[in-house]
């Protein structure tokens, strides 16, 4: 019973370690501020995925309603993806920094673009 009794101690000692030491993980490095000039150590380029029930996520969109491929009617938007520490918490920031005009491929409809996506 003692052996059980310790084996349990031992168990729950572990695992309180366990999740003080997951709560303390930040990503190390400056502390950025939102409006300031972020650090190119902790910031990146992506292209902005647009999602669709029926086929998944596109990385470009649509401009217009009407479909047609091969035309110049579809866009990638670039963004820059940066970690800001803000109000205590590191918090994933997303800003859009530029748009590409392509040409429509063939196969399955992108989504239309949402209306505040180009300037």
């Amino acid at each position: 019973m003692a052996r059980a009794l310790g084996a349990v101690l031992a168990l729950l000692l572990l695992i309180g370690v366990a999740t003080a030491q997951a709560q303390n993980v930040v990503p190390r490095g400056p502390i950025l501020v939102p409006g300031g000039v972020p650090n190119p150590g902790y910031c990146w380029a992506e292209l902005k995925l647009f999602d669709t029930l029926r086929y998944g996520p596109f990385d470009f969109c649509r401009k217009r309603l009407a479909y047609r491929p091969g035309r110049l009617e579809c866009a990638q938007v670039g963004e820059r993806v940066c970690w800001v520490l803000f109000g205590g918490q590191w918090t994933l920031t997303r800003t859009p920094n530029s748009q590409y005009v392509i040409p429509c491929p063939d196969g399955p409809e992108p989504p239309v673009c949402p209306r505040m996506t180009f300037r």
